[in-house]
C-alpha cells in the first residue's frame, strides 16, 4: 500500500537518478509511480518516454549522427521530471488526506461554478470582478471595504499557492499585483509566500520568474522577501535548475541591479544560523534563565522592590544594575553573548514565543506568514483595549520598528497583552517606551554603518517566520521542511554560477568556522585551496577543522603543507604537536615541541609537553630534567608533582617518588593519584596500604572498574620492573573484586 512517505521517497529517488543521468533507472522508478496512480494517460506518456529513449540508444549504437540529439536528450530529461511531478501530485491527492489537497479540490469546485473549468487567462479567474475593482483606481478605493479586500487577498494567495503550473492567467495576475499601486506592501509580501509554497509543492519555472519579478520591486519589504523565497526555491531544486537555463541567464542580467552576490551571502548566513536555533533556546532555558533566577532575591533587595513607588518608574535605569551584574561575571558574559547573538540575527526568541502560538489567529495558515502591520484587522481588539494608562499604539508602533522580533513573534507578543492585568500593562508600557527610545538610537547608528539595514532585517525576520511555519505550525506536516538539511548553499550549482567572488564564499566559511561547524567550514576551505593552494591561513584553518573533528593524521597533512612554503609559526607547531600526540607519534611530537621551545624559551606548557613526550618514550631521566626546570620556574605549581613522582617511580627510585606522592596527597588527590600511590606502596611491600588506595580510586563515581583494569594493564610493565611478581597482578585484581562486593 502506497503512502506519503513512499511517494516522497520514489519522487526524490527519480529526481536524483535524472540529475546523475541514470535515465533507464529513472524510467523504472517512474513506471512504479505510474502503476500506483492507475491513471491511463500517465501510462501512455510514460511508454512514449520509454520508446523515445530506446530509439535514442539504438541511434547511438548504430552510429547515426543526429545534430539534434543533445536537444532531444535534454527534452527527454525534463519530460521525465515533469511527468513525475504530475504523477506525484495525483498520488498525494489520492493518498495523503492533507488539508492542502482538500482545499485544492474546493477551490477547483468553486472555479467550476463560474462555468470555466480550465483557467487560461485572468478573465477566467473566479475572483476577476473583485480584482478589477482593486486594479481600477477610479471605481473603488482600497479602503472602501476592508472585509472584501481581505477576502480577495486570501483568494489570490490560495490561487497562487494551489496552482500547479502558472499559465498566462497566473503570470498576468502577478504582473497586475506588481504594477498596481493599490496593492499594499504586506499583501504583496504574502503573495510571495504563496508562490514559494506553491513552488515547493510543485515545480514550475514560471514560479521562479515571478519571484524574480517581485525581487525587482522598489519596496525593500517586498524585494527582500522575494529574494529569500527565490533562494530557497533554487536551493531545493538545485539539480533541476540546469534544465531551465533562462533562470540563471536572467539572474545574471540583473545581478548588479539586485546586488545579488552580496544578498546571497546574507541569506546563506541567515539560513545557516537557523541550525543553531534549538541549541540557543536550550542554552537560554538551561543556562541564562537559571542564572537570572539565582540573582532574583538579590536583585529584589538591591532594588528595594517592596518600596517601589509609581513615580520612580520615570527615573530611568537603576545605576546599580551594572555593578549587580559585575558580581556575577559569568552571567554578565552570558547576557553579553545573548545580545551579540541577537545583533547577528540569531533566533534567540524561538523557544520563548513557541508557547505563544495558541491564539486563534494562528489557526489560519496565512497568518504565520503575514508581515506585522498596524492596519491588520486582527489588531482591532488590541486597539479597543485602550485605557488612560495603556496606549496600544506604543506597542504596535514599537513592534513594527524593532528588528529583533520576527513578524510571527510580534503578533504573539501583542495578542498576549490582552491577558495581562491593567497594572502590568501600565508598567510594561513605560518600560517598553524606554526600551524603544534606546533601540531607536542604536538603530540610527546601525543605519549609518549599514546602508542595507532594512533589507538585512527583512531577510532575518522572514527566514525566522518561515522557520516557525515549517517547524511548529499546525500545517508543518504538509510541507517539506526546508530547514531540515545542511542548508549548504555554497555547494549549490546556482550559487556557483551567480557568486564569482571567492571572498563571499570565504565569509561563509569564516562564519561556520567561528560557530564551530568545522565539517562544513573545512568543505569550503578545501574548495578555496583548490585555487589558492599555498594560502597559509586557509591551510591552518583546514588543519584546525580536521583536528577538532578528530582527524589528526589528515590535520598533520595540512599543517605540514605550510612548512613547504614557509617557516612554521608557534601556533602551527603547537597544534601539530597535539595531533602527533593524539595518535601516539611521540617522537615526531617531541621534535615539533623542541622547535616551538626555540621560538618561545622557558614556556612552561611547552616544557611540560617536551617532558611528557620523553616520558612516553621511556626517557624518564630526560623527562625529569624538563619537569625540574618547570618546578624551578614555578615552585608552587602542584601539577608538576605528578609527572615527577611517576618518573621517579618508573626509574625505581621509590623513596624519592614517595616524597613527591606525599606532597600530592597534601592537596586534592584524584583517582589516578590513588592508583599511582597504590603502585608505589605495593612496590615498597605495603600490599594492604596498596589495596586501600586502589579501593579509594574505585569509590570515585567518575571512575569505573573497566577504567581501573585498563590502567593496571597499561602499568603492568612498570610494576614488574619495580619488583612486583606479574603472577600476583591478576590475584590482586580478583582480591579487589571480592573486597568491593562486601
Amino acid at each position: 500500500m502506497i503512502n506519503v512517505s513512499k511517494i516522497k521517497k520514489l519522487y526524490k529517488q527519480l529526481c536524483h537518478l535524472v540529475s546523475t543521468r541514470r535515465v533507464k533507472d529513472a524510467l523504472d522508478v517512474l513506471k512504479k509511480m505510474v502503476a500506483e496512480s492507475g491513471y491511463s494517460d500517465f501510462f501512455i506518456q510514460q511508454e512514449h518516454l520509454e520508446h523515445t529513449y530506446e530509439q535514442m540508444l539504438n541511434y547511438m549504437l548504430e552510429g547515426v549522427q543526429d545534430p539534434e540529439r543533445d536537444k532531444v536528450y535534454h527534452k527527454l530529461l525534463t519530460s521525465i521530471l515533469e511527468l513525475a511531478d504530475r504523477v506525484k501530485d495525483r498520488l498525494m491527492d489520492n493518498h495523503s488526506g492533507w488539508h492542502t489537497y482538500i482545499l485544492k479540490r474546493e477551490v477547483d469546485r468553486q472555479q467550476e461554478l463560474t462555468g470555466i473549468r480550465v483557467i487560461e487567462t485572468m478573465d477566467d479567474l473566479s475572483f476577476k470582478r473583485e480584482l478589477d475593482e482593486m486594479i481600477d483606481e477610479g471605481r473603488v478605493s482600497p479602503e472602501a471595504d476592508d472585509e472584501r479586500r481581505r477576502k480577495l487577498s486570501a483568494e489570490i494567495f490560495r490561487h497562487l499557492w494551489l496552482s500547479n503550473r502558472y499559465s498566462e492567467a497566473e503570470n498576468s495576475l502577478s504582473a497586475a499585483i506588481i504594477s498596481c499601486r493599490d496593492f499594499l506592501w504586506h499583501e504583496k509580501a504574502l503573495y510571495i509566500s504563496g508562490i514559494l509554497l506553491s513552488g515547493l509543492r510543485y515545480w514550475d519555472e514560471d514560479k521562479v520568474h515571478r519571484l524574480i519579478d517581485f525581487a525587482g520591486e522598489e519596496d525593500q519589504e517586498v524585494s527582500a522577501r522575494a529574494l529569500v523565497a527565490l533562494v530557497i526555491l533554487l536551493y531545493q531544486y538545485d539539480k533541476r535548475v540546469e534544465f531551465y537555463p533562462n533562470i540563471i541567464h536572467r539572474l545574471k542580467l540583473i545581478n548588479e541591479e539586485l546586488n545579488l552576490a552580496q544578498n546571497l551571502e546574507k541569506i546563506a548566513l541567515q539560513l545557516i544560523r537557523t541550525r543553531d536555533t534549538l541549541e540557543i533556546g536550550r542554552k537560554l532555558q538551561e543556562d541564562l534563565m537559571p542564572e537570572m533566577a539565582k540573582l532574583k532575591p538579590k536583585l529584589e533587595d538591591k532594588l528595594k522592590m517592596d518600596d517601589i513607588r509609581e513615580e520612580l518608574l520615570e527615573e530611568g535605569r537603576n545605576p546599580d544594575w551594572e555593578s549587580m551584574f559585575s558580581e556575577s561575571d559569568d552571567l554578565y558574559r552570558k547576557v553579553d553573548e545573548f545580545m551579540k547573538l541577537q545583533m547577528e540575527g540569531a533566533d534567540v526568541y524561538m523557544t520563548t514565543f513557541a508557547h505563544l502560538k495558541q491564539f486563534p489567529f494562528f489557526n489560519e495558515l496565512t497568518n504565520w506568514l503575514v508581515p506585522f502591520h498596524k492596519e491588520n484587522p486582527d489588531l482591532e481588539e488590541i486597539y479597543a483595549s485602550r485605557t488612560d494608562t495603556f496606549d496600544p499604539d506604543i506597542f504596535v508602533d514599537g513592534l513594527k520598528k524593532t528588528p529583533f522580533l520576527c513578524n510571527s513573534d510580534k503578533y504573539s507578543f501583542i495578542f498576549n497583552l490582552r491577558f495581562l492585568p491593567e497594572e502590568q500593562k501600565k508598567m510594561l508600557s513605560t518600560a517598553f517606551l524606554m526600551e524603544m527610545e534606546g533601540m531607536q538610537e542604536m538603530l540610527e547608528d546601525e543605519k549609518l554603518t549599514s546602508g542595507d539595514f532594512t533589507t538585512r532585517t527583512v531577510f532575518i525576520q522572514y527566514i525566522q517566520d518561515l522557520y516557525r511555519f515549517f517547524k511548529i505550525s499546525p500545517f508543518k506536516n504538509e510541507f517539506e521542511d526546508v530547514f531540515g538539511g545542511k542548508l549548504d548553499l555554497y555547494r549549490s550549482d546556482f550559487f556557483a554560477q551567480l557568486v564569482e567572488d571567492d571572498s563571499i564564499t570565504r565569509n561563509i566559511a569564516e562564519y561556520l568556522f567561528e560557530k564551530d561547524h568545522f565539517e562544513e567550514a573545512l568543505d569550503i576551505f578545501q574548495m578555496l585551496l583548490e585555487k589558492q593552494a599555498n594560502d597559509r591561513e586557509l591551510l591552518e584553518k583546514a588543519g584546525y577543522c580536521l583536528q577538532k573533528m578528530g582527524n589528526f593524521r589528515e590535520a598533520v597533512g595540512f599543517y605540514q603543507r605550510i612548512g613547504l612554503s614557509g617557516e612554521l609559526n608557534l601556533w602551527t607547531l603547537k597544534n601539530l604537536g597535539i595531533c602527533y600526540r593524539k595518535y601516539g607519534e611521540y617522537k615526531d611530537a617531541l621534535e615539533v615541541y623542541e622547535k616551538a621551545s626555540v621560538l618561545q624559551p622557558d614556556d612552561q606548557t611547552i616544557e611540560s609537553l617536551i617532558g611528557f613526550c620523553h616520558l612516553k618514550l621511556g626517557s624518564y631521566d630526560t623527562a625529569l630534567k624538563n619537569y625540574f626546570k618547570i618546578e624551578y620556574l614555578n615552585p608552587g605549581n602542584p601539577h608538576i608533582l605528578r609527572p615527577i613522582a611517576w618518573c621517579y617511580f618508573a626509574l625505581g627510585e621509590l623513596k624519592k617518588a614517595d616524597k613527591y606522592f606525599t606532597r600530592i596527597f597534601d592537596g586534592k588527590p584524584g583517582y589516578y593519584d590513588y592508583i599511582n600511590y597504590g603502585h608505589l606502596q605495593w612496590a615498597l611491600g605495603n600490599k594492604r596500604d596498596a589495596v586501600e588506595l586502589y579501593v579509594q580510586s574505585l569509590r570515585d563515581l567518575n571512575f569505573e572498574m573497566e577504567d581501573f583494569l585498563k590502567t593496571m594493564q597499561d602499568d603492568r610493565s612498570i610494576l614488574v620492573e619495580n619488583g612486583i611478581n606479574q603472577k600476583d597482578i591478576p590475584l590482586m585484581l580478583d582480591y579487589l573484586h571480592y573486597r568491593l562486593m562486601k
